[in-house]
């Protein structure tokens, strides 16, 4: 039979280890730690998130939505850049972070989805959308592009600018389809390190 104080310690542990479940393993400490390294430059807290959740977030989308896996995968994608990006700049605190990345990859994915569906893109858009970015940033972005290997730079643009999707890229280069997505992500990641580093 428990005592009081045994009983109290068990619920203790067991809503512990279920906020760290919630949060991608952590605990508040760790957490608080880690945003400061990502802070300093250090991707560890990014790269657990993306280990540890990124697959979760893009199978559900999936399901819920019944969405193609390359719409889910940009989706989470888009979103492990925005989350990253709130996490430096403080706008993201501990509780729940699991849930917090899924509802906005979920937003993410049904956003792009309305605007895919809803109207065609013309040419103000384009000029429009060129003006949202200033010069340093563009500069800053061609300086870590051109810091990236050409097989990296090679796998992004056949899926960004020639709109190839990552299994078609698999048998242009005689990889597997999973190979390809993982250099893809290797190469994002790659990609946004240099460019924060800069």
């Amino acid at each position: 039979m428990l005592n009081i104080f045994e009983d109290k310690t068990i619920k203790v542990l067991n809503l512990s280890i279920e906020d760290m479940s919630k949060n991608f393993g952590l605990n508040l400490g760790e957490f608080d730690s880690l945003v400061q390294e990502l802070k300093r430059g250090s991707n560890l807290l990014f790269e657990r998130i993306f280990l540890s959740h990124f697959g979760d977030c893009i199978g559900f989308i999936q399901r819920k939505y019944n969405a193609p896996y390359d719409d889910a995968y940009d989706a989470t994608m888009e979103t492990c850049i925005e989350f990253r990006l709130r996490l430096i700049d403080d706008k993201i605190r501990y509780g729940n972070l699991r849930y917090l990345f899924t509802k906005m990859a979920t937003q993410k994915y049904l956003r792009n989805l309305k605007v895919y569906q809803s109207r065609e893109i013309d040419e103000d858009d384009l000029r429009e959308e060129k003006n949202m970015y200033d010069q340093e940033d563009i500069e800053k972005l061609f300086l870590a592009w051109s810091k990236l290997g050409k097989e990296c730079q090679s796998v992004l643009k056949l899926n960004y600018y020639s709109n190839m999707k990552l299994s078609e890229i698999a048998l242009l280069i005689d990889k597997s389809a999973a190979a390809v997505r993982k250099q893809k992500e290797r190469c994002i990641s790659q990609l946004l390190g240099i460019f924060s580093k800069q």
